[in-house]
């Protein structure tokens, strides 16, 4: 699994090397902590190049603490997904009585930085009055999604490595596709486009909300290999996600999703 993870994250890398935006690779939007140290964590919110982060932990005479930050990205590191910014504590009137803006004071404590090392993983470092912390964060499990339903829309992707050079390139295989998701955390995929039919089926894991599914998938059309399906999500319109896959033809890249039919 930490191969696989390593292997995501690279793919995700490149996504952004040649976007330069991180709002064209993953979503980091999630619950984060790291479950060796169970009661402090960091909610992060996404907004194309900016994580808003709410970090929750103890002060040193042990009583909760938070900080807030506002983290850009930092386009110039290569092959890198970095955001970075400055650490806020903030106080104010009792939550009880009339909120009075006028109250409330913003303060400077540090700075922070957040890079990931894959879709669902991440080294956080953080200064407060000096003290500087670094931690191995990653998404954090709440309750599963479920796919199961009616699509339509389909998979697009590049293809590479090709034992034909001519099908090197661009494809778009679009069309209605069924999920069946188990209880047992089975998946199944089946698509039929204008290429043909292709089912996909593995095993489906989660961390945050987005889920991950080690397959096999077998082709009308003579194409058969494996996939990992990554970065799925269930929206309110239908499903999202992306792909690896390595068949008897071609090494593929791209991304699936569908409007819930």
């Amino acid at each position: 699994m930490r191969v696989l993870r390593m292997l995501l994250a690279a793919l995700a890398f490149a996504s952004l090397t040649s976007a330069v935006r991180a709002s064209s690779g993953t979503n980091f939007s999630d619950q984060w902590w790291n479950p060796n140290e169970s009661g402090w964590g960091l909610s992060v919110l996404q907004q194309a190049d900016v994580l808003f982060i709410d970090l929750f932990v103890y002060g040193p005479d042990g009583r909760p603490t938070w900080y807030t930050a506002a983290l850009d990205f930092q386009p110039q590191f290569p092959n890198r997904i970095v955001f970075s910014g400055d650490l806020a504590a903030t106080a104010g009137p009792w939550f009880g009585g009339f909120f009075n803006p006028a109250f409330v004071a913003v303060g400077k404590v540090g700075t922070i930085t957040f890079e990931a090392t894959s879709t669902d993983t991440a080294a956080l470092t953080y200064s407060v009055n000096g003290v500087v912390v670094s931690k191995a964060i990653q998404r954090q499990l709440w309750a599963y999604e479920h796919f199961t339903g009616s699509y339509y829309g389909g998979l697009v992707y590049d293809q590479s490595g090709c034992v034909n050079p001519t099908d090197n390139g661009h494809v778009e295989e679009l069309g209605a596709f069924q999920i069946t998701h188990a209880a047992d955390n089975t998946f199944t995929l089946a698509l039929q486009s204008n290429y043909g039919t292709c089912t996909v089926t593995g095993n489906y894991s989660q961390l945050g909300h987005m889920g991950t599914v080690d397959a096999n998938y077998a082709c009308s059309y003579g194409i058969n290999g494996t996939m990992t399906l990554y970065e799925l999500e269930r929206t309110g319109a239908g499903m999202t996600g992306r792909f690896i896959a390595q068949n008897n033809a071609c090494q593929v890249a791209g991304r699936l999703g569908g409007v819930e039919r």
